[in-house]
């Protein structure tokens, strides 16, 4: 059995997380730590666990083999370092870190302490993307020329009953979330497209706040990738009924998803029109990957690739929304 302590119900996530583990049947929460001590407090009380006011001691525990992190985005390298250091197993909210250098530091102290890290990416376990990379790899499209990925919904949006929208304030604050729409809801987009597109050579973004917040609240970024492929890559908060749209163009084929739903066109299969195909069924959660990683040693298909590089798009694409250039990687 996995102890957990939760570290901060900052994120809109944190609650998922919470229910993810209490019913696995491998983990067992023991506390919770929280930067905001009522609300850590609150969130004790309705775990019915201990709550740990101060961080260090909480770390300390012997009765803690492992923390779930929602702290700020800013405070991730400091939370997740320190309990590194104190060789507990890390799972995270995205992203990992605001730059490339304490995502550096974190693999660093994970290995010498011999710790399992996991982050959180979960459309990396779905089938419409399971599917997509499947064709990719069989070389049913041919050669990529072209990808583009939306994610939005309408979190900044006005309504009767949330007048600031329904995201908490706190997800406009800079510093600690260390930017807006992109940083977060784009997240999917951004790890989708490099891990079906590959290595970026640079990008131009362009990122704009329609409510007027302090940080963007929808993104565009456009990706020039080491094949000669380009990329599309957009998210928000201003669009209440946006789809998750993922489109892939090749020299033999295209796939087109719509949420759930996908569709494939391909001059390698025997029919030559818009098909539905069969999907692979859902992969294991980045929770349930990490889990069998500490238990086992089973390598997790979230890798430490995949964490850098989110932070790496995300890092550029800031400098290119703030210099008003497009940025080499």
């Amino acid at each position: 059995m996995i102890r957990v302590a939760l570290l901060s119900r900052w994120h809109v996530h944190a609650n998922d997380y919470a229910r993810e583990a209490n019913e696995h049947p491998d983990i067992v929460i023991q506390a919770v730590w929280d930067e905001d001590k009522e609300r850590g407090n609150q969130w004790a009380q309705e775990l019915n666990v201990d709550f740990e006011e101060n961080i260090t001691t909480l770390l300390n525990r012997s009765d803690i083999d492992a923390v779930i992190v929602d702290t700020p985005t800013s405070m991730h390298t400091d939370v997740i370092l320190e309990a590194a250091k104190a060789k507990k197993h890390i799972f995270s909210e995205k992203v990992l870190a605001l730059t490339e250098e304490d995502c550096s530091l974190i693999f660093e102290s994970v290995k010498e302490n011999q710790v399992s890290l996991m982050l959180s990416l979960p459309r990396l376990n779905d089938p419409s993307y399971l599917y997509a990379q499947d064709a990719l790899d069989q070389g049913l499209l041919g050669d990529l020329t072209s990808i583009r990925c939306r994610l939005e919904h309408g979190g900044a949006l006005a309504t009767d009953a949330n007048p600031n929208g329904w995201l908490p304030a706190h997800f406009y604050d800079k510093e600690t979330c260390g930017g807006g729409a992109l940083i977060d809801l784009g997240a999917h987009p951004i790890y989708l497209t490099n891990r079906l597109a590959g290595q970026v050579n640079d990008l131009y973004c362009q990122m704009n706040s329609i409510t007027n917040r302090e940080v963007d609240d929808h993104s565009t970024v456009l990706v020039n990738y080491a094949s000669g492929a380009s990329g599309v890559i957009e998210a928000g908060f201003v669009a209440d009924k946006s789809p998750f749209l993922l489109e892939l163009h090749g020299t033999k084929g295209s796939i087109l998803v719509e949420d759930r739903s996908v569709r494939i066109r391909s001059s390698m299969l025997d029919h030559s029109d818009w098909h539905t195909p069969e999907l692979p069924a859902q992969a294991d959660s980045a929770m349930t990957q990490w889990i069998k990683h500490i238990q086992t040693g089973e390598q997790a298909q979230i890798t430490e690739k995949d964490m850098l590089d989110l932070t790496r798009i995300n890092q550029a694409a800031k400098q290119s929304a703030e210099e008003g250039r497009r940025i080499s990687l």
